[in-house]
């Protein structure tokens, strides 16, 4: 069980963040079944690592229905290869970078000496079933694995539709476009064939490992298999902040969010929704990035000037790295303390590179320079998910950024592509309410706005210029509570 925790304060103890492993998981592929099957994709996780030496894409996929079989399809470019990576990885990375909600305090006139201290829950939950009232819960589910793997080359331009009719598998008359599109982009197929087993609904990780830098995400070829709406959740590493460059970008700054003490809860997950609904869906939402992430300790901004902290069945670690080389060795069934986890303390300051000195085998090492760091020192007895993200960067500049949409059919027709934000400041996943309704059981607090508009069939667009007013508005509503309280208390 991984668990995310504020420390005890001198006042109150800030609420848990509890996950027993990954949420629903995801993919970024298309899914292929025969014809007699009906097997929809409800959601996609993915993570990209970034640098200027490989780009790496991590991919699992959940699905709904019960096949004989499916196929999975991902585009590359040449010269790319795929590996099974490890469960914890997406396990560690969502759960330590989902949104909680702390209630600021209430700031009622003291009564017997009570002191008003803030709540928390879980409201960011990216798929249905993975929020509980102390935080947000994640299930460890079973995945489909091992996969027969075969890569097509697009000097063919048929080879992928061949392939899979001759699997039994139908091409539906609306992906063909995506599929000729890609070949004559120069793009091969990666066609994974697997036989899930009876109550599995989601695969086992795998990456696929690219030369150079890739800011793209084959999103329009996501569109095969899919219902309505296909949930996505992000995790970029690099060194900076990403965003979209094609599609719109959101985020949900602390003080508009309301927290509602007659319900005890905050709106988020209503914010939350209107931010993915705005621009026709064609919306990412930074919900987190910070740099330091995966190697260092981080402060809690909501833990009284304390440390965010990672528990592994009850092994407290304090950063997402070594959470993750104790949640696969639990996962595994190991209880031996790898190597890597000293290495992270030694390398999370380091400006070097890190570097891969084998060939994709593992064979043919040269040596290293004074300047460079073996990856092989972040590999965690053969889990090496960290090693493999990190190879190019330098350890000290490596933000995580978790971005998130929720894109209806329409918004496949583009891949995502990436740049670096317009802002780099750190986007915080615990925050403080700093809207209140009902505090100390008034009720004149209901005339409070949320940054929602429409016209009541669902969440409006979230526009820059309201954003602004509804900041100017919240500080507003601020200043009076305060007013209004020194009042009472004079």
């Amino acid at each position: 069980m991984l668990k995310r925790f504020a420390p005890i304060a001198a006042f109150c103890v800030a609420a848990a963040t509890m996950v027993a492993s990954p949420p629903t998981a995801e993919a970024c592929g298309g899914c292929f079944v025969a014809p007699s099957q009906t097997t929809v994709v409800t959601g996609h996780r993915m993570a990209l690592s970034i640098s200027t030496t490989q780009s790496v894409l991590w991919d699992q996929i959940q699905y709904a229905g019960d096949p004989n079989e499916f196929s999975w399809v991902l585009p590359i470019k040449p010269g790319a290869r795929i590996e099974v990576a490890s469960d914890a990885f997406f396990e560690v990375l969502d759960a330590g970078t989902a949104v909680t909600v702390q209630a600021p305090p209430e700031g009622c006139a003291p009564q017997g000496g009570g002191f008003g201290c803030g709540m928390s829950s879980a409201d960011s939950a990216a798929f249905p079933g993975s929020a509980s009232n102390d935080g947000v819960t994640v299930v460890h589910q079973g995945t489909v694995g091992p996969y027969e793997t075969v890569t097509l080359s697009a000097e063919d331009p048929n080879a992928l539709n061949k392939w899979l009719e001759q699997h039994g598998y139908s091409v539906p008359e609306a992906v063909q476009p995506t599929i000729d599109a890609y070949v004559s982009e120069g793009f091969d197929f990666i066609a994974l064939r697997l036989q899930p087993g009876k109550g599995v609904d989601q695969m086992t990780p795998v990456r696929v490992v690219s030369p150079g830098a890739v800011y793209s995400l084959p999103l329009r070829m996501v569109a095969a298999g899919v219902g309505a709406n296909v949930s996505v959740i992000l995790f970029v590493i690099g060194e900076g902040r990403y965003e979209a460059s094609n599609f719109g970008n959101a985020t949900i700054p602390g003080k508009l969010v309301s927290w509602d003490y007659s319900r005890n809860r905050s709106d988020y997950s209503t914010l939350r929704a209107a931010a993915l609904a705005a621009n026709k869906g064609r919306n990412w939402l930074t919900a987190y990035a910070r740099q330091g992430a995966l190697l260092s300790p981080l402060t809690d901004p909501i833990g009284f000037g304390g440390f965010v902290g990672y528990s592994v069945n009850n092994s407290i670690s304090d950063t997402l790295a070594k959470a993750y080389a104790y949640q696969a060795i639990s996962n595994a069934g190991s209880g031996v303390v790898p190597d890597c986890v000293g290495h992270f303390d030694q390398y999370a300051a380091s400006d070097k590179v890190v570097k891969n000195p084998c060939d994709d085998q593992g064979e043919n090492c040269t040596e290293l320079t004074a300047t460079e760091i073996d990856a092989r020192k972040f590999d965690c007895d053969g889990f090496d998910d960290i090693a493999v993200a990190l190879t190019g960067m330098h350890p000290a500049d490596v933000t995580l950024t978790r971005l998130e949409a929720n894109l209806p059919v329409a918004a496949l027709d583009a891949d995502l592509i990436l740049q670096a934000a317009d802002s780099q400041d750190t986007v915080h996943n615990r925050l403080t309410a700093g809207l209140k309704l009902h505090a100390c059981g008034e009720d004149d607090a209901d005339s409070l706005v949320g940054p929602m508009v429409g016209n009541g069939d669902g969440p409006g667009p979230i526009t820059p210029e309201l954003l602004v007013l509804l900041s100017l508005g919240a500080a507003g509503l601020l200043l009076a509570q305060r007013r209004r309280s020194a009042l009472a208390q004079g």
